[in-house]
């Protein structure tokens, strides 16, 4: 018996052994949250002010959390990354029309003008929305002086894409009465929608000052049947205007020279023109068209300006045209006093070159002034013109 209950002590005091020996597999080795390592390599998780150095704050030690719970507090904050998608600019989206004003390409702000005065402003626009310009938007006046305009025009004859420029003329008159003028214009779109510059679609605008004494005091354009035409091959002859000499305003067969004016024609950027000066050289690089015009006098503040550009088909192409366009003055018909002016090489780009040259320096002068258009190729699509060219004071 004794024996028996010897045997049956060492037996439950096995068994209590057991059951209170530590278990070396019951709670993980290192760090509070060790098991979450690698999620925690893959999500940047930043901690407010007041954690533990070791990031165990707010953790019961020895106590694995759950899969997928936060041993944050609720007084924590996650910093949650923002990403941009590649070529976003910004989280809003461009609107479909919206305007950027660029420059005055003609008739800068509060130039003088003479009553009565005729003047054609154009306006250097960008599209910066996200839809194109088509056939069926519109330039419409919106306020202020009318000065002739018409309420509403056609804007383009060819798409104009989204961050494509494009120039836009409108022909004005200047009223009768001294003072100053402005006239604020948009554009709308084939619903009827108005818009102009930037969020707030404001207005684009011409401002010019009425006074006695001012305007366009030699239009090329009036003064280019009586000047002197020819054409020839380089070196450019002044002396005797060309080796040809050029009737204007008569046509020949292609690729001959030809010089009249031309009304009505679609210039690059997709423009459809007033009144143009258009110059063709004879085919071939090197071969020239040009005019002498009569006399001037060069008074004070006189400045000469227009713009230089190719003609194109009704699709918008003006092929492969490559010409110099170059302006020379001489004084009192002494060739040792011819200087080159200006000079611009002009290919089919989309795009019209305006200029303005002041001639303060020839004051009181009496001078001829000659336009030449060169062509630089054998291309046979050298359509080049001279538009809005006048002295104006």
């Amino acid at each position: 018996m004794i024996k028996r209950w010897m045997l049956f002590s060492l037996i439950g005091f096995s068994l209590l052994s057991a059951c209170t020996k530590p278990q070396d597999n019951l709670l993980p080795t290192g760090k509070p949250g060790a098991l979450y390592t690698a999620a925690a390599e893959t999500v940047s998780v930043k901690m407010t002010a007041g954690d533990d150095a070791d990031g165990s704050a707010g953790m019961v030690a020895g106590t694995p959390q759950p899969e997928g719970s936060s041993s944050l507090q609720p007084s924590e904050t996650f910093a949650v990354p923002s990403f941009t998608p590649a070529g976003t600019v910004s989280g809003t989206p461009l609107p479909c029309d919206r305007v950027r004003f660029i420059k005055d390409v003609t008739i800068p702000d509060e130039m003088d003008l003479a009553p009565g005065e005729p003047f054609t402003k154009t306006w250097r626009l960008q599209n910066a929305g996200s839809c194109p310009w088509t056939i069926g938007y519109l330039l419409y006046f919106v306020g202020g002086d009318i000065m002739g305009g018409p309420a509403s025009q056609d804007l383009t004859s060819q798409p104009v894409l989204a961050g494509e420029l494009i120039d836009v003329s409108v022909d004005l008159v200047a009223p009768e009465g001294i003072g100053a003028y402005q006239g604020n214009w948009k554009l709308r779109n084939v619903k009827g929608e108005g818009f102009g510059i930037g969020e707030e679609a404001k207005p684009f605008w011409v401002k010019i000052n009425v006074v006695e004494g001012a305007g366009t005091m030699f239009d090329f354009n009036a003064q280019a049947i009586e000047a002197a035409w020819g054409s020839g091959s380089s070196p450019v002859d002044y002396v005797e205007v060309g080796e040809e000499p050029l009737d204007f305003d008569q046509p020949g067969a292609p690729g001959d020279p030809y010089v009249a004016l031309l009304d009505q024609q679609f210039l690059e950027g997709g423009e459809m023109s007033g009144a143009v000066l258009a110059a063709y050289p004879p085919q071939g690089p090197g071969n020239y068209i040009i005019g002498r015009f009569p006399n001037y006098m060069v008074n004070s503040g006189d400045l000469l300006f227009g713009r230089v550009g190719m003609t194109t088909d009704f699709s918008g192409s003006c092929g492969t045209g490559d010409v110099t366009f170059r302006i020379t003055i001489m004084i009192a018909g002494d060739p040792s006093t011819r200087t080159t002016l200006w000079e611009w090489d002009e290919v089919c780009d989309s795009q019209l070159k305006s200029f303005e040259i002041d001639l303060d320096s020839y004051q009181g002068e009496a001078v001829q002034i000659f336009l030449a258009v060169i062509a630089n190729t054998n291309s046979a699509e050298n359509l080049a013109v001279w538009d809005s060219l006048s002295i104006h004071r």
